[in-house]
């Protein structure tokens, strides 16, 4: 292990959190996994780049592209990480990036990992306080038991009922229940129905006719005869003009420190993309109260035993209201790494979005350096001196599930960095046409679900 150096940070993660935080015994809504997208979503922690500095260090489940990793060293992101993979074999595939860290051999990290080192989880799930122990490394996180309750849907709807806030969420517990108040819901119209962990794009549920809750009742009926636990939020379907998400951060002491403020482009109920809103948009809030009510849920958060970092989902509508408690995730977020982003890009005087696309690769053989060098040739490279251009953000996102036999899903994370919105979309078409060039087709935005929304 190397020597010590003051302040230094271990950053790691888990993007899905919440299946490490759910409870086995609770009934889900219909659907199935994507095995190729749960292999994106486990390289997605590469995007913990953006938290580190220079004395801090990276941990990733695959070890970081080379290419990829010389690009943003070019670039101006200095830091540490691992060369070897950490699920090398079969086995450890289904297992969470803290696990493997705990079960790891500390000597086989000793590169990147510094005595005494803070680790800093994307999220807290199982296996973090052994994380740490197995590396010497401090972990100064809340009690499991509290994350998973401030991160659950009851919670979020509880909170609004806690700060008299308008509340049309209902909590349901069986599928008597659900059919009941479905059908009342039904009367006005299309509603939601939310699993208790539900994460961006997955675990939300549209019903808009009773022939739909009757089949979604039944199948929930069926999985309480197998002695499974129903815990749902139904809730009316809102026409939303806009999502957006307020990031801050509570200390041990209490004290809340707002960082940042996001609007989304969300398809189907899943993230997207990440991008600065306008000012007018900060002063309508501003005048809303919106900001003093994020420093009332950070105060009842406290008082609930949690500290850390904070993620607020809302949305206004286009009736003219807002929402201001769509969710509460206790954790990181991708609105969070757009505004890391923006600190990394304010050096060079540019601002970018926070976006992905989802591919289909064709070519067996693709390595991310022909993306890289794909970039360069066609003047969207994003390098130091340049005003506008293409940052890439992730790279194993894209070939986790490259093979030589058919096609495979890939997804790539970029910041598009322009001078306005219109010269953002230039680039993000540009993009795409040399995505065709390297046999990477397009796939429709919001097919892939994407963890660690907001």
């Amino acid at each position: 292990m190397s020597s010590v150096r003051e302040g230094a940070r271990i950053h790691c993660g888990t993007f899905d959190a919440e299946q490490f935080w759910r409870d086995p015994h609770l009934a889900k809504l219909p659907g199935f996994a994507d095995p190729e997208n749960l292999r994106i979503v486990s390289a997605m922690d590469e995007l913990l780049f953006t938290f580190c500095r220079p004395a801090d260090a990276l941990i990733t489940r695959q070890a970081m592209d080379r290419s990829h990793k010389q690009y943003l060293s070019a670039v101006g992101f200095d830091f540490h990480s691992n060369r070897a993979d950490l699920d090398a074999s079969f086995e450890q595939r289904n297992k969470s990036m803290l696990q493997l860290i705990a079960e790891a051999d500390p000597a086989e990290l000793a590169d990147c990992v510094f005595q005494g080192a803070e680790l800093e989880p994307f999220a807290v799930i199982p296996y973090t306080r052994e994380a740490a122990e197995n590396l010497g490394l401090q972990a100064r996180v809340p009690d499991l038991d509290i994350i998973r309750r401030v991160n659950t849907k009851v919670y979020s709807t509880k909170m609004k009922e806690r700060l008299g806030l308008p509340n049309y969420g209902v909590i349901v517990n069986n599928s008597e229940a659900l059919k009941e108040t479905g059908y009342r819901l039904l009367q006005e119209g299309a509603f939601l129905v939310k699993d208790n962990y539900g994460v961006s794009g997955s675990g939300n549920l549209m019903i808009d006719s009773p022939g739909v809750l009757e089949r979604i009742a039944a199948h929930m009926a069926g999985q309480e005869k197998k002695g499974k636990l129903l815990e749902f939020i139904l809730e009316p379907y809102m026409d939303k003009d806009c999502d957006f998400s307020c990031q801050f951060v509570i200390e041990e002491s209490g004290e809340c420190r707002i960082l940042s403020l996001q609007k989304l482009a969300n398809t189907e109920f899943a993230y997207t993309e990440s991008y600065t809103p306008e000012p007018e948009f900060k002063d309508y809030l501003e005048r809303r109260h919106y900001f003093k009510l994020m420093h009332q849920i950070a105060g009842e958060l406290h008082k609930d035993g949690y500290f850390g970092h904070v993620c607020i989902d809302s949305m206004t509508l286009k009736s003219g209201g807002l929402v201001p408690i769509v969710e509460i995730n206790a954790r990181k977020s991708m609105s969070l790494i757009k505004h890391r982003m923006d600190l990394f890009l304010s050096r060079y005087g540019v601002q970018g979005n926070l976006r992905y696309f989802a591919l289909n690769g064709t070519n067996p053989v693709l390595e991310f350096e022909d993306v890289l060098s794909g970039l360069e040739k066609e003047n969207l490279l994003f390098l130091p001196g340049k005003n506008t251009g293409i940052l890439p953000l992730t790279a194993n996102t894209l070939t986790v599930n490259r093979r030589r036999d058919q096609p495979y899903k890939g997804r790539i994370y970029v910041s598009l960095i322009g001078r306005d919105a219109g010269e953002r979309q230039e680039l993000a078409h540009r993009l795409q046409l040399l995505f065709m060039k390297l046999s990477l087709h397009g796939m429709k935005d919001g097919i892939q679900k994407v963890a660690g929304g907001a």
